[in-house]
């Protein structure tokens, strides 16, 4: 960036700056005495992410685009407006750049130290409320796009635990469909086999009682040894009577509980062809009972997901307030969360008070906060931690407090974790807007408190949510 100290501009191109342009002339004269012309060609980069802020820069011409790192990605904001200003600006506390700058064509711009902003307000005191003014409006947008990439990003991460949460229950309706048409096409056979052969009442009907008996029986747990010896037990003997791939039905009739007595007893019963024919059939049909069992589990699986990402997302509310109930929040929160609790083998304890109080709220909004703090949680622990969730009244709100088992937080950072940016995470893995959203949406939208209380070995945050609003 070349510098062209005392300018080289004129009143008339500095009016252009709708900032600038209706100061008196003496007071023109004074910002050209003290501040000075700056320019960049196309591609250089003017400022980095961290680089101290120590002038405020008002842009004469030319266009900038920024860069930051919003969630693990890059949000770009182009800035073409003659006399965007940038940089330091009076009563801001920012002290390093958030992003990197880069000229997207030659610039230009007019450049005053922050040492002057003193001198500046007492001389010109319309130009400071004007920057004030400014820095209002430039946190207001920039808060408002960085909070939609948050909101993106955060239903990125839902959509990806939804899949994941979804792929298990998918993967085993297809498996079990796939067997259950491998089962039906052989049970199928089975029926004009047994039309050709003289098949005696009384062994239909004591095949279908032996199929009853092993079905009202409470599967055993084997251990993988002892179901292994109870096939190959199985295999032998229907091997030994001539049953077709014995190995393949004595898997499944050890999987019901079959044992040698009971196929000695069964034997005794019927005849050799009808045996051999009625275990195929027994084979047969309990599989099928299985898939259909496995493929109905699934389906009801998928079916609470779907359920628990319309109560996530409360896509049937209204924008108005209403009553909210907690606890449907909280569980959806939770199944949505699922594969991370699960790949940390976490804990999770439910201390639920019964006939908990709905408050009013806007549920969307409230499931963004149980969200960022059960994620939060999830990420402060190890590996087989205990995540504690509880619920009841306080002073005339509805309370629920997030606990964690992780290593805490520690004092000289507990009084900044609600602030904007604020993260203690590495580079790339957060913005520090999620507690800030928090923070927000109960104290703003909902006239409501959050607290944290930690030390080594327990977090917990507390919200308090308003009964009745008006009367806090």
């Amino acid at each position: 960036m070349e510098t062209f100290p005392g300018t080289s501009y004129t009143r008339a191109q500095l009016r252009v700056c709708p900032v600038f342009a209706d100061l008196r002339d003496e007071d023109l004269d004074w910002l050209l005495a003290n501040g000075e012309r700056v320019t960049a060609r196309k591609d250089e980069v003017i400022a980095r992410e961290g680089d101290p802020i120590n002038h405020l820069y008002v842009m004469t011409e030319g266009a900038l685009q920024w860069q930051f790192n919003v969630a693990g990605g890059t949000t770009v904001l182009t800035e073409e407006r003659v006399g965007f200003a940038a940089g330091a600006l009076p009563y801001s506390r920012a002290k390093t750049q958030g992003g990197n700058a880069r000229a997207l064509r030659d610039v230009s711009a007019y450049r005053l130290h922050k040492d002057k902003f003193p001198e500046m307000l007492r001389r010109i005191p319309e130009l400071g409320a004007r920057l004030v003014q400014t820095m209002t409006d430039r946190v207001r947008n920039s808060t408002r796009l960085i909070d939609q990439r948050e909101k993106i990003a955060a239903l990125g991460k839902m959509a990806a635990g939804l899949a994941h949460e979804l792929n298990n229950p998918a993967a085993a309706l297809k498996r079990s469909a796939a067997e259950l048409s491998d089962r039906f096409t052989k049970l199928a056979s089975l029926g004009p086999q047994l039309m050709k052969l003289e098949v005696k009442p009384d062994d239909i009907d004591c095949t279908v009682e032996f199929r009853n008996k092993l079905w009202q029986r409470t599967p055993p747990e084997f251990t993988a040894v002892q179901r292994a010896e109870r096939e190959d037990e199985l295999s032998d003997w229907l091997e030994d009577h001539g049953v077709p791939e014995p190995w393949v039905v004595a898997e499944n009739l050890a999987e019901v509980g079959a044992t040698l007595a009971d196929l000695e007893d069964y034997a005794s019963r019927v005849s050799p062809t009808a045996m051999a024919f009625g275990l195929r059939w027994i084979d047969g049909v309990s599989v099928s009972a299985r898939m259909i069992r496995e493929i109905l589990s699934a389906a009801d699986r998928i079916s609470q997901l779907v359920g628990a990402i319309k109560v996530h997302a409360h896509l049937d509310s209204n924008p108005d307030k209403q009553p909210t109930d907690l606890h449907a929040g909280i569980e959806s929160t939770l199944t949505i969360l699922g594969h991370k609790l699960k790949k940390k083998r976490i804990v999770v304890r439910k201390e639920f008070t019964a006939d908990m109080p709905h408050p009013p709220a806007h549920p969307g909004e409230l499931n963004q906060v149980w969200t960022n703090l059960i994620d939060n949680a999830i990420d402060a622990m190890d590996d087989g931690g205990v995540l504690t969730i509880k619920t009841g009244t306080e002073a005339s709100c509805a309370c629920v407090r997030v606990c964690d088992t992780g290593h805490g937080i520690p004092e000289d950072v507990k009084a900044r974790i609600f602030d904007p940016f604020f993260t203690t995470k590495p580079m790339g893995e957060g913005t520090g807007l999620g507690l800030d959203i928090v923070h927000r949406i109960i104290t703003q939208q909902h006239n409501g408190d959050i607290e944290v209380d930690s030390k080594p070995g327990s977090t917990c945050f507390t919200v308090w949510l308003p009964l009745n609003p008006l009367e806090k």
